[in-house]
């Protein structure tokens, strides 16, 4: 029997949500919308319209529901996607997780992969709530020194370590994420030298710990870390590229800060 077809307008939101829900190239728009309104099914097994029934993705202690939205700004490009039964959908492409999501849509200013620590990229925004949370920010704090490496994300390629672990300096992820939220405490902007200093507090470094020097006995192996945190934070367009002698957030984050 030959259907009958009517133009139907919708907005453009709508329109992403239904690229988004594809399941691959070849599913028509009008497909997409069949089967996520149970259209072709028996009305007496029909699910109902909504996340009952679908998936939640969850790991390293965090739960995204069903039809939580995620988005992510790198080299000056937002990339946006939806959990979609169990698997984050971002662009066309379904990932399992945070990291392979941000390695498979991030490009580099030369147009090449990259890979990512998707924690530290991704912003979620749960089903029923109006406010952006950073991804990072929504895993379970443990108090003290975990003695238990942290599993590798897919697509990871440094692993989060535990804020000081003996006596060797904290990771660069997690430098990353503690300049960023003394950016946001601060107002937005700091110093190199206050970088340095309050982000050694925070972490309780020794005094060996904050002015030990580089193999080439010149460069300080703490500056040098912190330094290193903050360009990622700049390719990530976190924080702003300013002339030197001051840090600040740029500002695509401080607006999403003040939302």
């Amino acid at each position: 029997m030959m259907q009958e077809f009517r133009s139907v307008e919708i907005d453009l939101d709508v329109h992403k949500r239904i690229e988004l829900a594809r399941e691959g190239f070849s599913e028509t728009p009008n497909a997409v919308l069949r089967r996520l309104l149970g259209v072709d099914m028996p009305r007496s097994v029909q699910p109902p319209i909504g996340a009952k029934g679908m998936r939640s993705w969850s790991g390293k202690g965090v739960q995204l529901p069903h039809g939580t939205r995620v988005r992510m700004d790198y080299n000056g490009r937002k990339h946006e996607g939806e959990i979609v039964d169990g698997s984050w959908l971002v662009e066309g492409d379904r990932f399992g997780s945070p990291s392979a999501a941000a390695g498979g849509v991030a490009r580099t200013k030369s147009g090449k992969r990259t890979n990512l620590d998707g924690w530290i990229y991704w912003w979620a925004l749960l089903p029923g709530h109006t406010s952006w949370v950073k991804l990072a920010d929504m895993r379970p704090r443990k108090l003290g020194v975990d003695p238990v490496t942290p599993e590798k994300d897919e697509g990871e390629t440094e692993l989060e370590q535990p804020r000081i672990l003996g006596g060797d300096l904290p990771a660069e992820s997690v430098v990353m994420d503690a300049l960023e939220s003394l950016l946001k405490k601060r107002k937005g902007e700091v110093t190199p030298s206050e970088a340095y200093k309050a982000l050694a507090e925070e972490f309780g470094l020794t005094l060996e710990q904050r002015t030990r020097l580089m193999d080439n006995g010149k460069d300080c192996h703490w500056e040098n870390r912190v330094r290193f945190a903050r360009r990622k934070l700049v390719d990530a367009g976190i924080m702003a590229r300013e002339p030197r002698g001051i840090w600040s957030l740029s500002n695509t984050e401080a607006n999403l800060q003040d939302s």
